[in-house]
């Protein structure tokens, strides 16, 4: 059984476990993270999103420190629009991404200086907008993408089958970018070594807190590291198989309330105070 006495911080994913099916964030749920800040304790946000889709939700909660975005691409504090950590894909990347784009049938986002660019505006690109409540911008050509500074790149594809991007890009894993399913129809390209675990490890030190002390909570791959980063892992009941299986807790799912039992159960009245 995890220790219950010395949590200071609690780290959460956004989709599938902090919200609901209308990406609203439970009453529930948010009176227990207010308790938690108002006894001392430090609530942030780890997402695959972007500034733009993660703010209402950072400001809602009234998240003081900073958030990890782009799944560990950025690390952003919303009150100071300071950037304390940036990461960004090589030329190649891009450049193999867009020939792919080039030869597949595809839905390829480009995240790039905070500007969201697609080929064209499709169905699942319209869904994808409407869930992250974000306005993608479609190019005349992509060129400019190559000069830019690109933080991420999402494929998706409704039939969940990345078996030919993945073997497109294989030669380029662990060296150049990362590939990760942050859900069934996303497969996420990120800089080399970029992860929600490793953004973790890189806020926890910039504010002073031992990755013993603190909580993460997610539902997807994308989460995998942060959990086992943290000094507990938890996922939520909807999680992905490995996910729970890797987790040292499994809550309720995100449509219960996940993040307010974890709160309830390890968080109140048992933060350590030491440095």
């Amino acid at each position: 059984m995890p220790s219950v006495h010395r949590y200071r911080m609690i780290v959460t994913d956004i989709d599938g476990t902090l919200v609901d099916l209308q990406q609203m964030i439970s009453k529930r749920n948010k009176e227990m993270i207010s308790a938690f800040q108002q006894q001392g304790g430090i609530v942030t946000l780890a997402t695959g999103r972007v500034e733009e889709a993660a703010l209402p939700y950072a400001q809602e909660l009234h998240i003081r420190h900073p958030v990890i975005l782009y799944n560990g691409g950025k690390i952003v504090d919303f009150n100071t629009d300071h950037c304390y950590f940036e990461a960004r894909l090589t030329l190649n990347v891009i450049e193999r991404c867009l020939q792919l784009l080039q030869d597949q049938p595809l839905d390829m986002i480009f995240y790039a200086d905070k500007q969201i660019w697609v080929k064209e505006i499709t169905q699942p690109i319209e869904a994808y907008m409407k869930k992250d409540r974000v306005q993608c911008h479609s190019w005349d050509t992509p060129d400019f993408l190559k000069q830019s500074n690109v933080n991420k790149i999402l494929i998706i594809k409704e039939d969940q089958d990345f078996s030919g991007v993945s073997e497109a890009l294989e030669s380029m894993v662990g060296v150049n970018c990362e590939l990760v399913r942050s859900e069934p129809t996303y497969l996420e390209v990120l800089p080399r070594s970029v992860s929600k675990g490793q953004a973790l490890i890189t806020l926890a030190k910039h504010l002073g807190i031992k990755l013993q002390e603190v909580i993460a909570i997610g539902d997807n791959l994308n989460d995998l590291e942060m959990i086992q980063t943290a000094g507990l892992g938890v996922a939520v009941g909807n999680a992905h198989p490995e996910l729970k299986a890797h987790a040292q807790y499994v809550a309720k799912s995100h449509l219960e309330h996940a993040v307010a039992e974890v709160i309830h159960k390890y968080g109140l009245h048992r933060i350590s105070h030491s440095s």
